[in-house]
């Protein structure tokens, strides 16, 4: 197999992965928990350029491990990991960034996001707990996935089709846009 085939096949697995995570069904705390975000102040964050989230060796997707090797190994105490919502094409998706002297900043790379600075929902009812060797995040007791859908209904009938389209062999980069 050629190296873009190959390429493209470990796309079209990463992506029917994605979609799975999201596919879970609607429940009560997922509608509150939504209501309860939209009423949350929004503030600006802005990523650390690429070259120096490369020199850091930032490793993407990890956002809740970098925000917390940040707070954790600052010298001086003063970064600390916030966890919150990055508003998404009606989801919130669960994310962490750090305060840095008052400002936002995502340490964490995105190299299909092209924006430097987004919009982030930082929300105080999120706590994580160790269980085992990894973190998990909760609010109100409840464990939180990858975030909640604002309309669980559109949201996974557009999974359906964008699924479908993987599954068909379509460019994976084509069939997740909607």
């Amino acid at each position: 197999m050629g190296e873009a085939k190959r390429k493209l096949a470990e796309a079209r697995t990463s992506f029917l992965a994605e979609l799975e995570k999201w596919s879970f069904p609607p429940t009560e705390w997922e509608a509150r928990t939504v209501a309860e975000i939209s009423q949350l102040p929004v503030v600006k964050v802005t990523r650390y350029p690429d070259e120096h989230l490369a020199y850091m060796r930032m490793p993407p997707r990890e956002c809740h491990a970098n925000a917390r090797f940040m707070q954790d190994n600052d010298p001086d105490k003063r970064l600390r990991q916030v966890t919150g919502w990055w508003p998404q094409e009606g989801q919130y998706v669960l994310h962490s960034v750090i305060d840095q002297h008052g400002e936002y900043v995502c340490v964490t790379p995105a190299p299909m996001y092209v924006g430097r600075t987004f919009d982030f929902i930082p929300d105080e009812k999120i706590e994580w707990r160790d269980e085992g060797d990894y973190r998990t995040a909760y609010r109100d007791g409840i464990e939180i996935g990858p975030g909640v859908r604002a309309d669980p209904a559109k949201t996974l009938a557009e999974l359906e089709g964008m699924r479908q389209r993987l599954l068909s062999g379509m460019n994976p980069y084509q069939a997740v846009k909607r």
